[in-house]
């Protein structure tokens, strides 16, 4: 089994999400941390992926350099933050001798955003003739908080026929902006698939679209991986919902929207 982790290089390795005035204990550190305490019930191997480690090893251009002490002062804030950014990414390295099932660290630019680091990782997974299991997964993510975390996605992942994506909750809809229309998905910050299904539905590229902003990202990574998912037959389900899974042209018999926003049902938000 291999989970694809990726983190956004800005933050920090502890830190607290805010999903509708709900507190998320989340971060890079935090969910290794909790990795190690609870046993996954699988052999897995973790590949980590720094998203936009480029960006933020590059000097700031964001100001033309002033002169005497406003120049020198500028360069010392420079400075700073180099030798600030350098110890995170010192940090991150030294991830794969902390933690034992981290098989690697990688770095990359900020390109397609999760899912261009979704995507490095499982040009990876291609390169390495990994043919199981794989979890695509970001630091948004609470948890783990029990022993057998991952072998319960798996079971639901196996509980319906045909199965190709399943997640923590599916959408109903594009809300990307505002209401959009009926597009049935699984939330993109944690993702439960296999390499059979991936080169089924999806091909070599799991994205490959001409990112330009976040709802780009969403329409044609998060929204786009789901829908080629269902268009070459399989089904979608999650954890939320685990009597359900959703097949092109079925009923959607769960509530609409999405789900971490309802207050009505008070789901667990982003939490394994």
């Amino acid at each position: 089994m291999k989970i694809v982790l990726v983190e956004w290089a800005a933050y920090p390795l502890y830190r607290n999400k805010v999903v509708d005035g709900r507190v998320v204990r989340c971060g890079l550190g935090r969910m290794l941390d909790s990795m190690r305490r609870h046993d996954p019930g699988l052999p897995v191997d973790v590949i980590v992926v720094i998203n936009g480690a480029a960006n933020e090893a590059k000097p700031s251009a964001d100001a033309p350099a002033q002169p005497g002490l406003r120049g020198k002062l500028q360069q010392l804030v420079e400075r700073q933050r180099q030798k600030r950014v350098e110890h995170r990414l010192r940090t991150y390295a030294e991830l794969k001798s902390k933690y034992p099932f981290v098989e690697a660290v990688h770095f990359r630019d900020n390109e397609g955003q999760d899912f261009g680091a979704y995507d490095f990782g499982y040009q990876l997974l291609q390169q390495q003739g990994h043919d199981g299991d794989v979890l695509f997964m970001n630091s948004s993510v609470s948890g783990p908080h029990e022993h057998g975390w991952l072998l319960k996605y798996r079971g639901q992942f196996r509980r319906h026929p045909n199965v190709g994506l399943c997640g923590i909750a599916l959408n109903s809809h594009d809300t990307s902006d505002g209401d959009g229309p009926f597009a049935p998905h699984v939330q993109s910050y944690f993702l439960y698939t296999n390499m059979k299904v991936l080169g089924h539905a999806i091909g070599p590229r799991l994205f490959s679209a001409d990112v330009r902003d976040k709802l780009d990202v969403i329409r044609h990574g998060e929204i786009g991986v789901s829908e080629r998912v269902l268009d070459a037959g399989y089904s979608i389900t999650s954890s939320a919902f685990p009597e359900f899974a959703y097949r092109r042209g079925d009923p959607w018999a769960i509530p609409w929207g999405d789900l971490r926003y309802s207050r009505r049902l008070r789901l667990p938000v982003n939490t394994i």
